[in-house]
C-alpha cells in the first residue's frame, strides 16, 4: 500500500473482510494458522457482520429512495408521509456518505457514547 491520506483513501478497495486478511498477510507474513486466526477475530468482533450489514444497508437505501419517489408521485411533496420518508432518506444518505477516514480512540470505554465522542472523521463525504 502506498501513502494513504484523506484523499487517497478512496482508491483503496473495501467492504470485504478478506481484504483485511490479505493486507495483514503481506504486512506480517502470516502463516495459514495465523490467517485463520485473523479471520476468526474479524468474525468474533463483528467486522464481518458490519460489512455484510453495510452491503444490505446500501440496498435498503436504494429501496427507500424508490419508495420516496413513488410517494411523491402519489401524494405530492408536502404530504406528511413524504416528508417523513425524506427525513429518513437524508439520514441514510448522511450515514452512507461518511468519509472513509475514521479514527477510533485506542481507549475502549464501557459506554459507547464516550467511544463515539472520540471518533475523528476527516476528509470529504463521498
Amino acid at each position: 500500500m502506498g501513502k494513504i491520506n484523506e484523499r487517497t483513501i478512496w482508491n483503496s478497495k473495501q467492504n470485504h473482510p478478506e481484504l483485511v486478511v490479505q493486507d495483514l498477510i503481506k504486512e506480517f507474513k502470516l502463516n495459514k494458522k495465523e490467517e485463520d486466526k485473523v479471520r476468526f477475530i474479524l468474525m468474533n468482533r463483528g467486522i464481518n457482520k458490519w460489512l455484510y450489514g453495510r452491503s444490505r444497508f446500501i440496498t435498503l437505501k436504494h429501496k427507500v429512495k424508490e419508495v420516496m419517489k413513488n410517494s411523491v408521485e402519489n401524494f405530492g411533496h408536502k404530504h406528511s408521509l413524504v416528508k417523513e420518508i425524506k427525513k429518513i432518506q437524508a439520514e441514510m444518505q448522511n450515514i452512507a456518505k461518511t468519509p472513509r477516514w475514521v479514527e477510533w480512540d485506542t481507549h475502549i470505554s464501557r459506554k459507547m457514547k464516550k467511544n463515539i465522542e472520540k471518533v475523528k472523521i476527516k476528509g470529504k463525504p463521498c
